[in-house]
């Protein structure tokens, strides 16, 4: 019984408090720290996720860094011809600009740059034909092997909905996943260093080279808004096929929480829907924090002299 009783507490909210109006078709509120929904509506529901799909990819990016020991730095990225030809949201990059690789993640992670995600792909792509060609994909050709690591990680990582076709979440029916399971990846995602600093900025200015080898400035804006509200990440997203999306976390007692929107009504909703989804897991950890205190006064003793209201008082001081 008491089983039974957890999980609901955990999964869809509380019974004393109402879950919000959110017009996002399928969304979810994920506690970090204990690995647990706080609330949901249509989590499992596989769909389009747009540029939610670089989560994935700079995940892959940072753990193959790690894995070849690259100093982030050091290591320059070009940008292919066919990278400069991507539309959609881009950093603005044109053929031949050369970029470090901590900068070229900013250029994808900040401006939702999908030249940026294609050049990553391509790079570390390139790196693991290098190794020998993994067994996973018969291709040679280096996005293609790149977008089969991610498929490799979301697997280890027990994202058993999704499913990734490209490296920047352009349109394709292939590419989906589930609001839970972004939950899972953006938990694993704010674990690295690397990936939890960039996301937290809300600019990046650096400089490149372009194919002459003059230098050249580039600056990028958070296309995050919430950054600027007490947010700590993570990324945005939006196609017509996918809808307006989003991935943020917040801090609120130590406990990191992430919140993925999927297919909101608008974007503007977006931002709304995340502040209000922030305060209702605010709202809800203060209530159940005062029912076990409420809970612990049936087995704990009074003091001398104390009243019931005291021990109420004292447990909340102590805790």
């Amino acid at each position: 019984i008491m089983k039974r009783k957890e999980k609901k507490e955990s999964s869809t909210g509380s019974s004393f408090l109402p879950l919000p109006n959110i017009t996002a078709r399928s969304w979810a509120v994920y506690d970090s720290k204990r690995k647990v929904l706080v609330a949901e509506k249509h989590e499992s529901e596989r769909r389009e996720i747009a540029s939610i799909t670089k989560i994935m990819t700079a995940y892959t990016a940072i753990s193959l860094i790690s894995r070849f020991d690259i100093n982030m730095d050091e290591s320059k990225i070009e940008t292919p011809f066919e990278a400069s030809l991507i539309g959609g949201t881009t950093a603005e990059l044109e053929e031949g600009d050369l970029l470090s690789v901590w900068d070229m993640l900013h250029a994808m992670l900040l401006p939702s740059g999908n030249d940026a995600a294609y050049s990553i792909a391509e790079y570390f792509g390139m790196l693991l034909l290098e190794i020998g060609l993994p067994p996973i994909t018969k291709s040679y050709d280096p996005v293609t092997v790149f977008v089969a690591e991610m498929n490799k990680n979301a697997k280890e990582l027990g994202l058993s909905c999704t499913h990734f076709a490209n490296p920047h979440g352009l349109p394709n029916v292939a590419n989906k996943s589930t609001a839970l399971d972004i939950c899972k990846l953006a938990t694993a995602c704010m674990e690295q260093p690397v990936f939890a600093e960039i996301v937290s900025k809300q600019k990046h200015s650096c400089l490149g080279y372009d194919i002459d080898s003059h230098r050249r400035l580039f600056t990028w804006i958070n296309t995050n808004r919430l950054l600027a509200n007490g947010f700590t990440g993570i990324k945005t997203g939006h196609t017509y096929t996918a809808g307006p999306c989003l991935v943020s976390s917040f801090v609120h007692d130590s406990n990191t929480f992430v919140i993925v929107l999927l297919s909101s009504k608008t974007g503007d909703h977006r931002w709304k829907e995340a502040l209000t989804l922030r305060e209702f897991v605010i709202q809800k950890q203060e209530m159940d924090s005062t029912k076990d205190t409420m809970e612990a006064v049936s087995y704990t003793h009074l003091r001398a002299h104390e009243t019931e209201a005291d021990l109420v008082c004292r447990l909340l001081l102590e805790k």
